[in-house]
């Protein structure tokens, strides 16, 4: 995604209303094939296309949602709010009260900081000066993928370092985007062939891509389409399978649970993830449930989905019988 605009505050539309997150249990279900957990890991149409009305707009859903349902507005909106979207992920996957404010104040002041929009003047201030850098020592610490400890502790994981690096670039008037290569995220700049590695704050040419490639993915073969734009709705995708790993591997990890119900709100998310949250609210004894959610979205797949869809909720609610 390529985030345009320059520096703006998020912040006061929603000091006052932090988002809240109801506890859920967890449970486990079979995981995809999708993820690619590596220590970052694998709509509606919005009335306006400029960038600075749809982060508008996207505070006032911020305010007025639940994480889950806020997180669905935002990703409907054109461009995505990238720092909300991932602050509201933050929200539904931890206990507790995750207040934005702080966080998209914060990052606006970040942004407010850079001497100049160029991309050595960002790396030069959230990796020199403010003491961003990746958690070696803690790597698969669910928290490294919650942008709102990752800004408070300076502490993160590619991706999540990447978006901190997106979204304050942003706020200093420089486009950068997403890069989702295979092993290891990247963040695009303006130049041709230049990208910036978050994790270790360095720019990097396309040998220097491609031998970061080699260390995390030696059995495949680079090609520069792997370097290709990553959009928004991707990214928060990859930081949704790093979770959903991280809860197969780790009992405090979040729930699966709020991880496939914020799955299921990206735009052309396919029907497995639907039918996995089916299983998930069975397993928590919430058959009926899970049942609706697949006739639900049966409803808006239609076709030989839809048919699979229905078959699985008739499974869900021959279990009530």
């Amino acid at each position: 995604m390529v985030q345009e605009g320059v520096h703006r505050g998020h912040s006061a539309s929603i000091a006052a209303n932090p988002i809240n997150q109801r506890g859920i249990a967890g449970t486990v279900v079979a995981m995809p094939p999708s993820s690619d957990f590596d220590g970052d890991a694998g709509p509606d149409d919005h009335p306006s296309t400029d960038p600075a009305a749809a982060h508008g707009d996207a505070d006032a859903a911020a305010t007025a949602a639940a994480p889950l349902d806020a997180f669905s507005e935002l990703v409907a909106c054109d461009p995505v709010p990238l720092d909300q979207a991932a602050l509201a992920i933050a929200a539904h996957c931890r206990g507790g009260d995750v207040g934005p404010a702080a966080t998209l104040a914060e990052l606006d002041r970040l942004g407010a900081a850079v001497r100049e929009p160029i991309p050595e003047a960002v790396l030069d201030l959230l990796f020199a000066k403010e003491g961003f850098g990746p958690n070696r020592g803690r790597f698969a610490d669910p928290a490294n993928s919650y942008l709102d400890l990752v800004v408070s502790r300076r502490l993160g994981i590619p991706i999540t370092l990447a978006v901190v690096t997106i979204e304050v670039a942003r706020r200093a008037g420089l486009e950068l985007h997403g890069v989702g290569m295979p092993g290891h995220f990247l963040v695009g700049t303006p130049h041709p062939g230049m990208f910036i590695d978050a994790f270790d704050g360095r720019l990097v040419d396309r040998v220097g891509a491609q031998q970061i490639f080699k260390r995390f993915e030696s059995r495949h073969s680079f090609d520069d389409s792997l370097l290709a734009p990553t959009p928004a709705p991707q990214i928060l995708l990859r930081m949704l399978n790093n979770l959903r790993t991280l809860h197969m591997r780790q009992p405090g990890a979040p729930s699966i649970l709020a991880v496939l119900e914020l799955l299921t709100r990206l735009p052309d998310c396919p029907p497995p993830e639907f039918i996995r949250l089916g299983q998930a609210l069975s397993a928590l004894g919430r058959p009926d449930e899970g049942a609706r959610t697949l006739e639900a979205a049966a409803e808006r797949f239609g076709g030989s989905a839809a048919d699979q869809l229905n078959n699985a909720a008739l499974r869900l609610w021959a279990q009530l019988n």
